[in-house]
């Protein structure tokens, strides 16, 4: 399997990409306009099967702080569940940790798309590598980095604070002040302290660990 860049491609393939991520992902969000505008400055990866596009992923790369962060996967849905995201990640591995970037980053979706909640969706990136990140937190528009305080509701209903990743456990505090571990199949949805749910903010080392991260700028 290989995994090309979008960069400086034929209309011909942008436009077959923006057909499969409207048929088969996410209608309307992106126009071949938009994606040819994106491929100019953020790395967009593809993988195709003969003539039909298999897989698109678009990664935003911040280079002082190590990390790529991986907004859009999307797979054609004749091609679905043959573990193309996972293999596509030791690719990706290799790729970015020779250039020094040490994490990859994204954020498990609470929208409802092609019958996964919250919680599937945790649970497929965990699959594949991925965990919530204890330092979680999200990207502002400007490019900053903002620690919050997140949330989880337990399949129980109970709603519990992260104190520490160890191994597979997750070491929670509850209203209560006690400290326990659950795995990550307890977790139903990520919340903020206003208990809103909000996309859950999951991590991969790829390579050491990067430092506390305050600012990120895009390159």
């Amino acid at each position: 399997m290989e995994i090309h860049s979008l960069k400086g491609v034929s209309d011909d393939i942008l436009s077959s990409f923006d057909k499969m991520l409207n048929r088969d992902c996410q209608a309307g969000k992106y126009s071949l306009t938009e994606i040819r505008k994106v491929a100019t400055n953020t790395d967009i990866l593809y993988l195709f099967d003969k003539d039909t596009p298999v897989y698109f992923l678009l990664l935003d790369v911040f280079h002082k702080h190590k990390t790529v962060y991986i907004h859009d996967v999307c797979v054609n849905k004749l091609h679905r569940g043959k573990s193309l995201f996972k293999k596509s990640l030791s690719l990706l591995k290799e790729y970015y940790t020779t250039r020094g970037y040490t994490n990859f980053t994204l954020d498990a979706s609470y929208s409802i798309e092609d019958g996964l909640d919250q919680k599937a969706r945790i649970h497929i990136f965990h699959s594949a590598g991925f965990h919530i990140n204890t330092e979680t937190g999200y990207f502002t528009e400007a490019g900053d980095y903002n620690i919050i305080n997140t949330l989880m509701l337990l399949d129980n209903k109970e709603i519990v604070e992260i104190q520490r990743k160890e191994g597979d456990d997750y070491y929670v505090k509850n209203k209560k002040g006690k400290v326990y571990s659950i795995k990550i199949n307890q977790i139903e949805k990520c919340l903020n302290s206003e208990l809103n749910q909000i996309p859950c903010p999951m991590i991969m080392y790829i390579k050491g660990r990067g430092g506390k991260r305050k600012t990120l700028k895009r390159d």
